[in-house]
């Protein structure tokens, strides 16, 4: 079992998960369905894919990853505005972080 990473946040304040999304604008985070990617503690098959490959690869975001993106995560970042402007950031912080 995974420890949780501590968490991430940009110099707005913004808790940003591992794939890019901005955690305080996602309906489950704000009705506290989920506490974010940064403060839990996965077991399991439970655990979300960018969490498992970022952490394997000792990554903080899937935009720093060689690979960004992947074709997994593309076709979750097309899902939603929400995903698109996770993409954007992740796109952004490339090399930055």
């Amino acid at each position: 079992m995974n420890k949780p990473s501590s968490v991430i946040k940009t110099s707005l304040g913004e808790l940003i998960a591992f794939c890019g999304v901005n955690c305080e604008t996602c309906p489950d985070y704000k009705n506290k369905l989920c506490p974010s990617c940064r403060k839990s503690v996965w077991e399991g098959d439970d655990e979300c894919m960018s969490v498992k490959c970022c952490r394997e690869r000792k990554i903080n975001f899937c935009g720093k990853c060689e690979g960004f993106p992947c074709d997994d995560m593309r076709e979750f970042y097309e899902e939603s505005e929400s995903h698109k402007r996770a993409y954007e950031r992740m796109s952004a912080i490339g090399c930055d972080q």
